[in-house]
């Protein structure tokens, strides 16, 4: 174990957030709730040198550079097994029209979201972690890729470069984390993962600008070994050497004990008390956020929400 991994579980000896007394008391509520809406504001245009980012919700992520739209872990479904959506997507099939590469992190169903997924562009190119291109094969994309940890592609003029996880040892958990390098702000999009030395590893080649990481799924502690706490995050945008932290993978579903916005609060606590509120950005389901390639400021700003 690291030091800094080693410092980690210490910390988390003690975690301030609220949990619920029955997971499946939870789940039964849900059932009979209609999800909250969300804000849902058609995706901006995108000019030359900029990068926008919408965030759908869970681990959804629509990224856009001027040449080339990307779609990552598209999931607009309202159930994870018998999982209620609490907040309903903030991207609607739409807003998918232009994509023409989709990004998938690894098998499981709240991130390969077959359904979804048919609702997408068929020209587009689909990437997906090894062994995992018969699962999309049937769905009539363009391309299939399949990528394992330090392989790249290029298309329009952006570099992808895939990356480990460490988010268990189970075939459908296998997975990838992706760099992606275009004319503007580059972009780190992780689905989930554990806290592992992987991160440095990619913050020391590529320091990307901005680091969307998955703060939801830790509770209980054992937890961790697959999904990220707030806390264990911090770290890993640390270790990645990033200039902006957006957080995903919660405020969707309720997969694990800590309640539903306890880690975005969590989250806005520790970055505060760590000094670095200002280089996290935490954004609604539907929020959009253009950045110049400088990312001194932000372009334009679509109804934020901190």
């Amino acid at each position: 174990m690291s030091a800094r991994a080693g410092e980690l579980t210490k910390l988390h000896r003690s975690v301030p957030v609220e949990r619920y007394k029955s997971l499946l008391g939870h789940w039964i509520t849900r059932w009979f709730r209609t999800p909250r809406p969300a804000q849902h504001d058609p995706p901006p245009q995108v000019g030359p040198g900029q990068l926008a980012v919408t965030f759908g919700g869970h681990a959804t992520v629509l990224a856009r550079y001027a040449q080339l739209s990307i779609a990552f872990d598209p999931m607009l479904g309202r159930w994870v097994g018998g999982v209620r959506r609490a907040v309903e997507p903030g991207l609607a099939p739409g807003d998918f029209s232009e994509v023409g590469l989709v990004l998938i992190s690894h098998r499981h169903a709240d991130h390969l979201h077959v359904p979804t997924l048919e609702m997408l562009p068929k020209t587009a190119t689909i990437v997906v972690p090894t062994g995992a291109a018969a699962w999309v094969s049937a769905l009539g994309f363009a391309r299939v890729i399949e990528l394992q940890a330090g392989s790249d592609l290029e298309l329009r003029g952006v570099q992808v470069i895939a990356c480990a996880t460490a988010h268990g040892d189970h075939e459908l958990a296998h997975g990838l984390s992706y760099v992606v390098r275009g004319a503007g702000p580059s972009l780190y999009l992780c689905g989930d993962s554990g806290y592992f030395s992987g991160f440095a590893d990619v913050g020391a080649r590529f320091a990307p600008d901005v680091a969307m990481l998955p703060i939801g799924g830790f509770m209980p502690t054992s937890f961790r070994r697959r999904h990220m706490s707030p806390l264990d995050a911090l770290y890993a945008f640390e270790d990645l050497r990033a200039r902006l932290f957006v957080p995903i993978h919660h405020g969707a579903f309720a997969l694990s004990y800590e309640r539903l916005d306890e880690p975005a609060r969590w989250l806005v606590e520790l970055a505060t008390t760590r000094g670095v509120r200002d280089h996290v950005l935490v954004m609604a389901a539907g929020q959009t956020e253009r950045f110049n390639a400088s990312l001194s400021d932000r372009a334009n700003v679509i109804n934020p929400q901190r």
